[in-house]
């Protein structure tokens, strides 16, 4: 199969360095926000790609809202740690007792910008994968974009996410979140997954949802995530601007991300994608 590999032009003013991974870059759960002893514990990925949903939450009464990378994230609902998350799709499929809220979510249909493969050699070489340590659900569309769509199955390793030093042991490699936004890949094939789960669907791809372990919990705790994400959608000028300088990226780039690229409602479409996905990650031993 023929591959077009990303253009550069897609991914303008990036950095073509190996990104900080301090703050909310790294695999490391930043310490929890001070909040209510009585509230409702929700935690978020950091990412700009959750902003919509998340932002109307800051602030709020009743509620304490913390920040970790989505393998972070799954830990802690497993473990009680909070009531309810912004966590990858994919752990639903592992963990039967964890709900998740209809009707929002992070998701795309056609490219994402943001989950992306670099990579050394021709996709059908790929012998070598170096998966975001801090990924679920796109260390799994990688693995079933290859398997699928370029008939390979690389050995795969967990790495911190370091471009340049995962590209050093891996042919592949794969970023998410702030980092697979900004990172530049001008040196090497630049795959966008969401673009390749669309074309290998046509089916939008459900990244993240609201998911707890407590159906009453989330039952409880919806009225006010349908409501942040309504402040959100409202706010997409005001936080692509503050978001613009803290990654460093065009404004006009992170707000046509927000306001685009990403959707923040899920119905049947998206519901359809995550259940193709579900069916393919079966197939391939990877749930």
């Amino acid at each position: 199969m023929n591959y077009h590999p990303t253009s550069q032009s897609n991914f303008p003013n990036l950095k073509n360095v190996s990104p900080d991974h301090t703050s909310h870059n790294s695999c490391i759960a930043p310490p929890r926000q001070v909040g209510y002893t009585d509230a409702v514990r929700i935690s978020s990925v950091p990412y700009l790609n959750a902003r919509p949903l998340v932002a109307g939450l800051e602030g709020q009464a009743g509620v304490e809202l913390g920040y970790a990378v989505p393998a972070v994230l799954i830990a802690q609902v497993l473990a009680g740690e909070v009531d309810v998350a912004m966590a990858s799709t994919f752990a639903t499929f592992a963990h039967p007792e964890l709900h998740l809220l209809p009707g929002l979510g992070v998701t795309a249909a056609g490219p994402a910008w943001s989950v992306r493969l670099f990579s050394r050699v021709p996709p059908a070489e790929i012998r070598t994968l170096a998966l975001d340590a801090c990924s679920r659900s796109t260390n799994a569309l990688a693995r079933i974009v290859l398997a699928d769509r370029y008939g390979v199955t690389p050995v795969c390793l967990e790495m911190p996410p370091d471009r340049d030093a995962m590209l050093a042991t891996a042919d592949a490699a794969v970023l998410i979140g702030d980092i697979g936004l900004t990172v530049a890949g001008a040196d090497y094939l630049d795959i966008d997954l969401g673009a390749e789960w669309w074309a290998l669907t046509g089916l939008p791809f459900y990244f993240a949802g609201w998911v707890a372990r407590d159906a009453a919990r989330l039952t409880e705790a919806a009225p006010r995530l349908h409501a942040a994400c309504v402040d959100g959608l409202t706010r997409l000028p005001e936080l692509a601007t503050s978001e613009a300088l803290r990654l460093g990226i065009p404004y006009q780039r992170c707000y046509d991300y927000l306001a685009k690229v990403m959707r923040y409602q899920t119905g049947p479409a998206e519901a359809a994608g995550l259940a193709e996905f579900r069916a393919r990650a079966e197939r391939l031993g990877l749930v």
